[in-house]
């Protein structure tokens, strides 16, 4: 599935209307401040909007904000401290690389449709 199912926090600035703050709201630890579920990969290329509020529109604008709109804050995902550096050759590469793992089938089969 392509996803660790852990609850992470990937820099995305507060959305003022929204005023989301993530896991913490369920836990009341704030520790888990701004950190939301890491969903699949899985159909990833057919499945916008992006992030857990839906604010980016196209799977680039995901690659431009983990390689230069990450914000720092004291639960930032260790990982993403120092961004993630990419050269507009290598975002070209992981989006060509996202959309493979497309199922168009799963999209249409009934037994994975929305219950009546």
């Amino acid at each position: 599935m392509f996803t660790d199912y852990s609850y992470r926090n990937i820099g995305l600035p507060i959305d003022a209307e929204l005023n989301d703050y993530g896991r913490m709201r369920v836990t009341g630890n704030s520790k888990d401040s701004l950190k939301f579920k890491v969903p699949s990969l899985r159909n990833v290329y057919m499945t916008p909007n992006y992030m857990h509020d839906g604010r980016f529109n196209t799977l680039m604008q995901v690659l431009n904000h983990y390689s230069t709109g990450i914000q720092a804050g004291p639960t930032l995902d260790p990982l993403l401290v120092n961004r993630i550096p990419l050269t507009a050759d290598e975002k070209i590469d992981l989006y060509d690389f996202l959309k493979t793992l497309s199922d168009s089938a799963m999209l249409t089969d009934p037994r994975f449709s929305k219950p009546q």
